[in-house]
């Protein structure tokens, strides 16, 4: 079953009112949502539930996905060897990362949820505040999974101790690339400090021709793609000292601003920032046009120098440690999560059978990261080789659904070895060794309300601060009135009694 995804446009301004997560959420009724989501009765839906050792197998499973294997490169036998290794169908719902979001919210008004899909720990507490998830802590708990994941990546995704989805993999990092080549023609080593970071971004501009952008990045809302300037202050809540915070009111994001005016009007920073998209950015660097760059670590170190080598075949590219004061940061956890539909009985069943088996160590957890032997990867010796994608024959398949050097357990099978390039292995160890995790957001109430309102107020602060429409203390002093206006004071109060 294909899912309809041309009439949503049509449907949605028809049912969004309905939604069980746009129309309860915030209606009034609750109270400041400081508790754990409700636990459902003996028997009922999202319910947690004990283990799995008796969890008859489903017949079929219905996915929705947006990230990973696409269509053209063999999500069909992907599905068919799924179904003949398990004996259970497995029918893909994809949907393109821009709509998905809106799209599951569909699901839940048109009462065709999926049995799986995803959640980023920004959303997870909208839909276990209203039981739209299954609780998967007992099942989590009595697994074996559970012992072979690290401990705190189980803290970082829980909710009042309770665990409503399973990472997929371990998030990816952010670092920050730089072109070497450009270093060495100039003469000069990898910045350290704030200053050596300055003086480099100037003399990219001043001394390479070809650097029309020093640093380039996706908008502003993020202190992730800009961490040198941000310099550990972020827009968003944060975890501080073990309670929640309004970033975006703490004192350093002064500091943060006045850094990002500076280097804005000098001309160092993309004068696009405010609008730049993911893609723009990853373009002019392919081009060759730019010194700087902070973006996912692993394979898009790989990816970053392969496509910039092409334009530019003597370009060098590093992955460089956080300067001075820099803080590099992991993404939000992306759960996987059981629909709150589903009986405890179903819900054990799917536990057992999609998310034991995409992490056992071995045939699934294979299956999940390389794909299908004989499609996505051939046997060489102990090692499993990637084969060139079915879309691109120029390009090697480097995951199915699951990044294999991101997975939460171990592959315990002795001859599934990967070489990985070493601009993957290097920027790898600078994200295991420097990137800070970030924990998914607990319930608030008042920030389900307020969330578009209060990105909106943020995103125009900066841009104005940044652009000199607005002083750094004037765009403090308007935050500061406008956030409490909003109600900002109690999405902290909120978030931290449900911490």
């Amino acid at each position: 079953m294909r899912w309809m995804r041309k009439a949503a446009s049509v449907t949605m301004a028809a049912v969004m009112g309905a939604t069980v997560l746009t129309g309860c959420v915030g209606s009034g009724t609750e109270t400041a949502s400081t508790k754990a989501p409700a636990q459902s009765q003996e028997g009922k839906t999202g319910e947690s539930t004990g283990n799995t050792a008796e969890a008859e197998k489903p017949e079929s499973i219905r996915w929705m996905v947006h990230s990973g294997l696409n269509e053209e490169n063999g999500t069909a036998q992907w599905a068919e060897e799924y179904e003949r290794l398990t004996g259970i169908k497995m029918n893909l719902d994809i949907i393109s990362n821009n709509e998905y979001s809106q799209m599951l919210e569909l699901s839940f008004a048109s009462d065709t949820v999926p049995d799986m899909f995803d959640l980023t720990g920004e959303n997870l507490a909208v839909y276990a505040k209203q039981n739209a998830v299954a609780d998967l802590t007992d099942l989590v708990k009595n697994s074996e999974l559970y012992k072979k994941v690290d401990p705190a990546t189980w803290e970082a995704i829980s909710l009042n101790g309770r665990i409503y989805g399973v990472p997929m993999e371990t998030p990816s990092g952010a670092v920050t690339y730089v072109r070497k080549d450009w270093l060495d023609r100039l003469g000069m080593e990898v910045p350290t400090t704030y200053d050596e970071f300055i003086e480099m971004l100037r003399r990219f501009k001043k001394e390479i021709p070809e650097c029309t952008v020093p640093i380039t990045a996706p908008a502003l809302k993020s202190a992730m793609n800009l961490p040198e300037f941000f310099q550990g202050a972020t827009p968003e809540f944060k975890k501080v000292d073990g309670k929640w915070v309004d970033g975006m009111g703490q004192e350093n994001m002064a500091q943060a601003l006045t850094n990002l005016r500076a280097v804005y009007e000098e001309g160092l920073l993309d004068s696009e920032v405010i609008t730049n998209t993911t893609s723009n950015c990853r373009d002019q660097w392919y081009s060759g046009s730019v010194g700087v760059f902070n973006y996912w670590g692993g394979l898009w170190g790989q990816t970053l120098t392969e496509r910039l080598k092409m334009n530019v075949p003597e370009a060098e590219v590093i992955a460089i440690e956080p300067i001075e004061g820099a803080v590099y940061e992991f993404a939000v956890p992306n759960l996987l999560c059981i629909s709150g539909k589903a009986s405890k009985e179903k819900a054990a069943s799917l536990f057992k059978y999609m998310i034991e088996y995409m992490h056992d160590g071995g045939e699934g957890q294979v299956l999940f990261q390389s794909g299908v032997e004989g499609v996505h990867w051939e046997q060489d010796g102990d090692h499993l080789k990637p084969l060139p994608t079915l879309s691109n024959p120029e390009e090697t398949l480097k995951k199915a659904w699951i990044t294999p050097w991101l997975a939460i357990s171990p592959l315990e099978v002795d001859d599934k070895k990967m070489e990985l390039a070493p601009e993957v292995e290097n920027s790898l160890k600078i994200v295991n060794a420097h990137c800070v995790a970030k924990n998914v957001y607990p319930v608030s109430s008042t920030l389900t309300k307020i969330k578009s309102d209060l990105e909106m107020l943020k995103q125009e602060i900066i841009a104005k601060v940044i652009m000199g429409d607005m002083t750094v203390e004037e765009g403090m002093t308007k935050y500061k009135t406008e956030s409490e206006m909003l109600n900002v004071p109690k999405v902290v109060e909120e978030m931290n009694a449900s911490n």
